[in-house]
């Protein structure tokens, strides 16, 4: 059924019962506003229409949703090249690349103090360099610093490892849901190259989550 509201001798319309409630609701049309069917002889206000049956209560619309932050991928050299550089360098590298790792993870995850062991370990490998270079040079048997300085670097190493692979496990189990799991025994024997393969396949999963988000 129709209907036409009736005001200052005008009348507007034709309104269906639905778009009655919907313009008192919004207030373009008043409950004290005159309107009649085509089946009525009197006009009748329009909260008696109205006024048996229930109102929508307005529902201001939702605010949106913040955008999730977006975080940078992991570097991606190929584990495979880590490996290989590692094994021209004689572990020279993964010196420089445990700190590249560890910058990254500081980046997306604050909290993270692996890249400060990782700095100390590559301060004291300087220092076994120049040691070494030192006796050798001056043609001086090893000294008792070496064994010292070696056990130094090999703790901190180890230390930041674990630290490193604490907070891989913390940013991609929450912030980038993941689902990564490390292994303590593959950490502490090849975490470089181990660490690389795993940001290696996050770098894949992220981008299959792209291009899969501009299909659809």
């Amino acid at each position: 059924m129709n209907y036409f509201v009736i005001r200052d001798g005008q009348e507007f319309g034709p309104y269906t019962l639905a778009d009655l409630q919907r313009y008192v609701l919004s207030g373009n049309i008043a409950a004290t506003d005159l309107a009649r069917s085509e089946g009525m002889t009197e006009p009748r206000l329009v909260s008696e229409i109205i006024g048996t049956i229930p109102v929508p209560t307005y529902m201001p619309p939702a605010p949106a949703m913040p955008a999730m932050p977006e975080y940078p991928d992991p570097p991606n050299l190929h584990w495979g090249l880590v490996l290989l550089f590692e094994v021209i360098t004689c572990g020279t590298f993964s010196v420089a690349w445990n700190i590249v790792e560890s910058a990254f993870i500081k980046k997306v995850e604050p909290e993270s103090k692996a890249i400060f062991w990782y700095i100390a370990s590559a301060a004291v490998f300087l220092m076994i360099f120049f040691n070494s270079f030192w006796t050798s040079f001056n043609h001086q048997p090893k000294n008792a610093s070496a064994g010292v300085l070696q056990l130094v670097y090999a703790v901190l190493v180890i230390v930041g490892r674990f630290v490193l692979k604490s907070s891989i496990e913390d940013h991609y189990n929450t912030a980038e849901p993941m689902g990564v799991s490390l292994s303590g025994v593959m950490t502490f024997f090849f975490a470089t190259i181990y660490f690389q393969y795993y940001f290696n396949d996050i770098n894949r999963r992220k981008k299959a989550d792209r291009l899969g988000y501009m299909a659809a």
